[in-house]
C-alpha cells in the first residue's frame, strides 16, 4: 500500500486522523461550552475555542486529501444524495411510515443530515466566537451562542440517529470509530504525530 496518500482501503471516516480529531473536537467543544458563561474561565474558554478551530482546520485539510484520493462520491454530494434518495423513495409513501425499511432509511438520512449540520454550525461557532472576543459585540455574542446550541443539537441528532441505526441494523456502527478498521498508513501516523505535537505546542504557547 502506498504511503503518500490517504489509504484507499481504509475508510476515511474512521482512520486514525479522523478518530483523533473527533476526540479533540468533542473535548474542545465540551470544554468551551461549559466555560462559556463564566468570566473567570474566559481564557480557558478561548483556549478550547482555538483548539476547536485548529482541529477543524486539520479536519478540513484531511477531508480534502481523502476526496482527492477517492473515486467515489464523498462529502456533501454523497450525503445530500442519500437524503434526497430517502425523500424521493420513502418520505412520499406515508403508508410505509414506521416500517423497518423506512426507519432504517430515515435513521441513516438523519445521520447524514446531522453531519451536514455539524459542518455548518461548527465553523460558524468558531468564527463568530473569535470575532465576538475581538469586537465584544453583543449581537455577535448572541449569534455565537445560537451557533453553539445549533452544533450541540446537531451532535445530539448525530448520536441519536447512530444509536437507532445500530439497533435497527443489529450492528454497532460506531465500532470502527473507537477501534479503527485496519493498520494505518505510515504517512497517516506521521501526520497524526505532527498534529498531536502542534496542538500540544499551541497549549504550551497559549499559557506562557
Amino acid at each position: 500500500m502506498q504511503t503518500n496518500s490517504v489509504p484507499a482501503k481504509q475508510s476515511t471516516s474512521t482512520d486514525l486522523m479522523i478518530r483523533f480529531l473527533h476526540v479533540v473536537m468533542l473535548l474542545s467543544f465540551t470544554g468551551a461550552y461549559l466555560t462559556g458563561d463564566a468570566e473567570e474561565w474566559h481564557q480557558l474558554h478561548m483556549a478550547f475555542g482555538y483548539t476547536l478551530g485548529i482541529s477543524l482546520a486539520l479536519r478540513i485539510v484531511w477531508q480534502v486529501l481523502s476526496m482527492l484520493n477517492s473515486t467515489q462520491p464523498t462529502g456533501i454530494s454523497k450525503r445530500l444524495g442519500m437524503i434526497q434518495q430517502f425523500v424521493k423513495r420513502d418520505w412520499k409513501q406515508p403508508q410505509q411510515f414506521f416500517s423497518l425499511p423506512f426507519l432504517k432509511s430515515g435513521s441513516s438520512s438523519a445521520f447524514q443530515f446531522s453531519i451536514l449540520l455539524i459542518w455548518l454550525a461548527l465553523p460558524l461557532t468558531v468564527l463568530v466566537g473569535f470575532f465576538t472576543d475581538y469586537t465584544q459585540s453583543h449581537t455577535l455574542k448572541e449569534l455565537h451562542e445560537f451557533a453553539a446550541n445549533l452544533f450541540l443539537a446537531a451532535v445530539l441528532v448525530h448520536l441519536a440517529s447512530l444509536t437507532l441505526s445500530s439497533v435497527l441494523f443489529k450492528k454497532w456502527l460506531a465500532k470502527t470509530m473507537f477501534w479503527g478498521s485496519g493498520k494505518p498508513a505510515v504517512l497517516t501516523v506521521l501526520i497524526w504525530m505532527i498534529s498531536v505535537a502542534s496542538l500540544a505546542g499551541f497549549w504550551w504557547w497559549y499559557w506562557q
